[in-house]
């Protein structure tokens, strides 16, 4: 699926992620981050639990992103992981973005249909005080 990335200029770029809600949180390669002119600092802030040593570091820092539009929905303040090394992941949308919406996949015709989700329980990582929910979701029809 597709989804736009707003830098905090409001630029957007399209950017081809994965849908796994088995992920807690929304990750982007840092060569994405950077096309998507998100602002990188090269902070180790997150580990990237189950990822092997050998594809690089399983360390990453997390950023916000300003908007996140997906079909015709926006998204405010979502955060993300970007890995510290180059390595070659692909993008995912997490768990953090995917609980704001109610959603049905159409294996017939290849889509995924979105609405938005009128109770959201955004996950929240009490061990490392980061709150990985999303501002909020605002509909764009």
């Amino acid at each position: 699926m597709y989804a736009h990335v707003f830098s905090s200029e409001g630029t957007a770029t399209k950017i081809q992620f994965v849908l796994d809600s088995g992920a807690y949180i929304t990750v982007l390669n840092r060569s994405s981050a950077r096309k998507a002119g998100l602002s990188l600092t090269g902070a180790y802030t997150a580990n990237l639990t189950g990822f092997n040593k050998e594809r690089g570091s399983d360390k990453a820092e997390v950023v916000t992103v300003p908007r996140m539009g997906i079909g015709n929905f926006i998204i405010e303040d979502v955060q993300i992981l970007v890995p510290l090394d180059d390595i070659e992941i692909a993008e995912v949308i997490g768990e953090n973005v995917l609980e704001y919406f109610s959603y049905t996949v159409d294996r017939e015709v290849d889509r995924i249909y979105f609405s938005k989700n009128p109770d959201p329980k955004p996950y929240i990582n009490t061990n490392k005080n980061i709150d990985l929910s999303c501002g909020r979701v605002l509909a764009q029809e």
